[in-house]
């Protein structure tokens, strides 16, 4: 059976601070980190991995949800410092992750900004800059939905935010971890900024997916765990969005 540890990473951009937070998976065989940080944030990581008495070299696996920076911008790092851990990673995002297709959040951005102009135009062009240095990584392993990680751990296929999400589920202790399928603030699960969900309906037909398993507590990147009434969570969730559904 697998224990899970929620890591606590900071990103201080500021005039804002980002915590986001990575999930650390551990049994007799496997030890996974599902998702990599922000740029910079290698030793962020390894920090935390201390903190449960494991090393960067001591990982099996990094799961990537998807190729956004604030998810695989520690990850060639991570992999420099720990070339035996194997990068795992949803089959349509893996070239993304890999660079070997342009990153869809840089196509995004790229179009917004021809819609802007002054200071609105001088920001979105820093990001879209920023967003041109983020490392590649290649992946070692392709998945697909509903394929076992590990004996108990599956992959659930939660597309929306970037077409290859993927989220896992611990499936003995009714665990979600989510990725950016879902968020949470103020103490609500909610979606994640729409602004940054390519494609609404199928996001919402994610919620609808993950409302159909048996789930005791969902781990969100932004927002840390929710645990309570997930399925009417879910439900208020889908309710919020649905005039955004296509």
């Amino acid at each position: 059976m697998f224990t899970h540890h929620i890591l606590h990473l900071v990103k201080d951009f500021g005039t804002f601070k980002s915590e986001i937070h990575p999930v650390l998976l551990i049994d007799n065989d496997e030890r996974i980190l599902f998702d990599a940080g922000y740029p910079g944030q290698a030793e962020d990581i390894a920090r935390e991995l201390a903190r449960h008495g494991l090393k960067v070299k001591d990982l099996t696996m990094i799961v990537v949800s998807h190729h956004d920076h604030d998810h695989i911008g520690s990850l060639l790092a991570l992999k420099i410092m720990h070339p035996a851990v194997r990068i795992v990673a949803g089959r349509s995002e893996a070239d993304y992750i890999a660079g070997k297709k342009i990153s869809l959040r840089l196509q995004q951005a790229e179009e917004h900004n021809k819609t802007l102009g002054g200071s609105e135009l001088e920001f979105g062009e820093r990001f879209t800059a920023y967003l041109k240095t983020i490392d590649i990584c290649p992946v070692d392993r392709l998945v697909d939905d509903g394929e076992h990680l590990s004996e108990g751990v599956r992959v659930i296929s939660t597309p929306g935010h970037t077409p290859g999400h993927i989220s896992l589920y611990v499936e003995k202790q009714g665990i979600f971890i989510a990725g950016d399928a879902t968020a949470v603030e103020n103490g609500r699960l909610i979606l994640p900024n729409p602004q940054f969900t390519l494609d609404m309906s199928r996001a919402l037909d994610s919620i609808r997916r993950i409302q159909s398993l048996k789930i005791n507590s969902i781990i969100n990147y932004h927002g840390g765990i929710y645990s309570g009434d997930i399925v009417n969570a879910l439900g208020r969730v889908l309710a919020a969005n649905s005039s955004l559904q296509a």
